[in-house]
């Protein structure tokens, strides 16, 4: 299978909603470390704990942040492929990357087990 076969319309329409929905993770996990505020700091009730817990808080949202801008770069470029007509091919062997796995990961790059 080629990309001439596969559904980039379809795969588009899946693309840009991963994209919307991603950025607006992206901007809320934004906010939510920008404001740097818990429910306790409100009532000005923190000790060592909450503030412990806002520390991983924190940290488990940078994570989730870092994780959600690499889909997001891998979404963009899936969409360059589609523009480029390459969308489908693995990008490390050239060989057609099978429908199911583009079915599950839209922003599939590679075929299963391929390194980048």
């Amino acid at each position: 299978m080629d990309a001439s076969s596969l559904d980039l319309d379809a795969a588009r329409e899946r693309l840009l909603t991963m994209q919307r929905d991603l950025q607006t993770t992206i901007d809320d996990l934004v906010a939510r470390l920008e404001s740097g505020s818990t429910p306790d700091a409100a009532e000005g009730g923190q000790d060592a704990g909450d503030m412990g817990a806002h520390e991983q808080q924190a940290a488990e949202n940078e994570g989730l942040l870092e994780g959600a801008r690499r889909r997001l770069d891998s979404v963009h470029d899936a969409l360059k492929r589609i523009e480029d007509g390459t969308y489908g091919v693995s990008v490390v062997s050239g060989q057609p990357i099978p429908p199911e796995r583009l079915e599950a990961l839209p922003d599939a790059a590679t075929l299963a087990g391929e390194k980048l």
